[in-house]
């Protein structure tokens, strides 16, 4: 007869299946879940890159129309709050060592919370800026706490704010941090302090209208230590084996898929500055040779009956199974600093030098290296501050959640030349007018946390697409 506690957990214990699963692992898991999606079919796809006007739809086209379906939204939210919550765990198994325990490396564990704080901040900050208030500091309770209280926008980034700067203050570049596992840096402490500063840079310009007080300190603060060449960028390494393959390789590759084109109004764009970028980004319309834009907004019916070949489509690169997929770049920390600069928060250069840098940036990470053309374009294209707005546009294609980002905060739709469209109220196809100020909260809070749901729509003004985030001050 078994007697003792001890003897049933000895029982129940199964010697090829760890109690708890490695940091390492964790941290994988986390990051592609994360990237997967963050770039997948139904979010930066369909509603990132067709809100930020650089994709149209060839056919079924209800996103270009502002007709989202519900349980992707489910889905997105679900699966950040399950990598969230993969951080999270790996600062809760290490806050049960014991630091004083000389068989523990100390800084070894301060580095791994470091990098699952600025990873885990990144998630946050970004569904902040999509839904607006969200559950925070109630979250990750589990059956605890299944119905979480949502947090105030405001409070959550100034919370994500000091997070940020105390992981990037404590990582000891010259610790180890994890043994493997890291599919963004490869555990490369050096540019993990650079993307918590650019990540920093980031949130601090998001407050320049709301709280410029506190945007000034933060950017001139992480100014220093930021992201400075295209081989420090933060991205996903997508690979060539699934599951862990670039989105749009699946859609494309794998499904035989092609439902994007380029957009009428960005080819314009494009084509109208002279830019060497628009043939890196689409290719040419196979029954021309030259680049056309198929019409942003066009009904299903319509979309549908324009071969594919009379547009320009997606650049086969696009389409890798390992194309990556970025977190923060060299180009949006320039683009920042110069903005920063114009305000006076940063003086280790002018506006048009961090402009001119965002630009150049910009074209070497999509291959564009011969300095005239580079030269010649800025010369067409001077520094001022909408020249700012709509190289930074153009620069963030392919992340359309950070774009959308930018086409709120700095009023795109509100500057001509950015070739916005903009649809007139009678033929908008959800109640809004414009653009839309954000996604509204998936259907499963309503249902299943309909109480915190009600008091963060009433708190935020409405659960509408088009309630302003507290940083998009028109």
């Amino acid at each position: 007869m078994i007697t003792g506690c001890q003897d049933l957990t000895d029982l129940n214990e199964d010697p090829n299946r760890p109690a708890e699963v490695s940091n390492d692992f964790l941290l994988t898991a986390a990051q592609r879940q994360l990237g997967l999606r963050y770039y997948g079919n139904f979010d930066n796809i369909s509603f990132g890159m067709t809100i930020a006007q650089y994709w149209a739809q060839n056919e079924y086209s209800d996103e270009v129309r502002y007709q989202y379906r519900p349980q992707t939204n489910n889905t997105f939210w679900l699966e950040f709050y399950t990598a969230i919550n993969d951080l999270q765990e790996i600062i809760r198994i290490n806050s049960e060592l014991d630091l004083e325990d000389p068989t523990v490396d100390a800084a070894q564990i301060r580095n791994q919370n470091a990098i699952a704080t600025i990873m885990k901040s990144w998630a946050y900050h970004n569904m902040v800026d999509i839904y607006g208030n969200i559950p925070f500091s109630e979250a990750l309770q589990g059956a605890e706490n299944p119905s979480p209280s949502y947090d105030s926008q405001a409070n959550i980034y100034e919370t994500l704010i000091s997070d940020v700067q105390a992981a990037v203050a404590s990582i000891d570049a010259e610790a180890p941090s994890f043994a493997g596992g890291d599919v963004v840096y490869g555990g490369d402490l050096e540019n993990w302090i650079k993307f918590g500063n650019s990540l920093l840079l980031r949130m601090g310009i998001r407050l320049s209208d709301v709280n410029p007080t506190l945007a000034q300190e933060v950017i001139s603060a992480a100014a220093g230590e930021a992201i400075s060449s295209n081989s420090e960028n933060a991205a996903i390494q997508f690979i060539t084996e699934q599951p862990s393959v670039n989105p749009l390789y699946t859609s494309y590759v794998v499904n035989g898929r092609q439902d994007y084109a380029a957009t009428e109004n960005f080819v314009n764009l494009l084509s109208g500055l002279g830019d060497p970028r628009l043939e890196e980004y689409f290719s040419p319309a196979s029954a021309t040779g030259t680049f056309i834009g198929l019409t942003y907004g066009l009904e299903s019916a319509e979309a549908a009956a324009i071969p594919r070949s009379a547009v320009s489509q997606l650049n086969p690169k696009l389409l890798e199974a390992d194309f990556e997929g970025m977190l923060m770049d060299y180009a949006e920390t320039s683009f920042i600093l110069a903005e920063a600069a114009a305000n006076g928060w940063v003086t280790s250069g002018s506006p048009s030098q961090y402009y001119e840098q965002g630009i150049r940036a910009s074209m070497e990470y999509w291959g564009i290296t011969n300095s005239a053309t580079i030269i010649n374009y800025i010369a067409a294209n001077p520094y001022s501050e909408n020249n700012l707005a709509i190289q930074k546009y153009i620069s963030l294609y392919i992340q359309g959640w950070q774009s959308w980002a930018e086409i709120r905060r700095l009023d795109l739709e509100n500057i001509p030349e950015a070739n916005l469209v903009i649809y007139e109220p009678d033929e908008n196809f959800i109640d809004i007018n414009g653009i839309p100020k954000r996604r509204i909260y998936p259907l499963d809070e309503q249902s299943l946390n309909s109480s915190n749901y009600s008091d963060a729509s009433n708190a935020i003004g409405g659960d509408e697409y088009d309630t302003n985030l507290f940083w998009d001050v028109d």
